[in-house]
């Protein structure tokens, strides 16, 4: 979402700062004299004198600034996730809670801590944290018990981590022979 709405933002900046610099050519050469610069500012007064509200080409203007208004608006309405991850407190008045990226560091830790993984990504979400973790296993029944560790070991430190609503654990392991 935080992406989106970057890529909306620089799509508005552009086009205003593209409005404003066609708006100052067309000032500079109506000032100095010329013809008009990029637009033709009469030619369009007068067509927009012409047309009626019930024309076509209005009727089209006027839905499309609506599509895009509507966009705009579902993309800011869609809820956000949620940065924090709320912990559970003895006082109510006490709001505690652990971010996202630390979440997914203690979650790393503990499953990286597990003999036979090298490396582990963790993404967490809302509802699921989702542990890919890397391990050097010679037998298809050494990965499946590596599994189980690392899973004992995310499920423990999230135990750990006394999270209000804690998040479906999946964990993936990959294997690779020495």
């Amino acid at each position: 979402m935080k992406l989106l709405n970057r890529l909306l933002a620089l799509v508005v900046s552009l086009t205003l700062i593209a409005v404003a610099m066609i708006v100052v050519a067309d000032l500079i050469a109506d000032w100095t004299g010329r013809r008009p610069a990029v637009i033709d500012w009469h030619a369009t007064y007068r067509w927009a004198q012409r047309t009626t509200w019930d024309a076509g080409s209005v009727r089209r203007i006027c839905l499309l600034l609506c599509l895009l208004g509507l966009a705009l608006l579902a993309a800011e309405l869609k809820p956000r996730r949620p940065a924090r991850l709320v912990t559970d407190s003895e006082d109510p008045a006490i709001d505690t809670a652990y971010t996202r990226r630390g979440v997914a560091q203690a979650v790393r830790t503990a499953v990286t801590e597990v003999d036979g993984i090298d490396r582990t990504a963790v993404t967490v979400r809302r509802r699921r944290i989702r542990v890919h973790a890397h391990a050097v296993a010679r037998e298809p029944s050494s990965a499946s018990s590596i599994r189980e560790s690392a899973t004992r070991a995310a499920r423990a430190r999230l135990d750990a981590l006394d999270l209000r609503r804690p998040p479906k654990l999946v964990v993936q392991i990959s294997t690779r022979g020495r």
